[in-house]
């Protein structure tokens, strides 16, 4: 029987305006201020990984990685996501679709969209058509609208049946 399953995950962080360097979303370099954070702060991959957990059952990520333990500190999130990878292969699952969207008002996510889909069909080994990007302000309103911070949401859908 074929099952299918959904998962949401959601992650914020704030924007260091100290520096001008060493953003990171989904992997990818971005020639912006980095965001503060326990691991790197990769809002992306955060969310791409509690959508995977949530979608298996599991607890969040904080659970798993929680920013009290010194391991975790500067922890580059790609680690994060090839433990949620394993989880979905120990659980025989596989993902259908991946659709993350970001929340800020800079930078111009579009221009890195590709790199970020190449980069998460290479950590995942999913076929990059079947993962989305987008992007949103907050309409200059709140924390994200101040320029302060950047969200980002995913939703992923997972098969015990492989289709690539």
């Amino acid at each position: 029987k074929t099952i299918f399953k959904s998962g949401i995950g959601f992650d914020i962080h704030r924007i260091d305006k100290k520096t001008n360097l060493g953003l990171k979303l989904c992997g990818i370099k971005i020639p912006f201020s980095k965001l503060i954070g326990h691991s790197d702060a990769d809002v992306g991959f955060h969310a791409i990984c509690d959508s995977i957990f949530g979608a298996l059952s599991m607890k969040d990520i904080g659970f798993y990685f929680s920013n009290k333990d010194p391991q975790w500190k500067n922890k580059n999130s790609r680690f994060f996501l090839n433990f949620a990878k394993k989880k979905l292969i120990e659980h025989n699952f596989w993902i259908v679709n991946l659709d993350i969207n970001f929340i800020c008002e800079k930078p111009n996510i579009s221009k890195y969209r590709s790199k970020m889909i190449k980069n998460i069909s290479k950590v995942l080994n999913i076929p990059k058509t079947i993962i989305s990007i987008k992007a949103t302000s907050n309409e200059k309103l709140g924390f994200i609208g101040d320029g302060l911070g950047i969200a980002a949401e995913s939703i992923v859908q997972i098969t015990n049946e492989k289709t690539y």
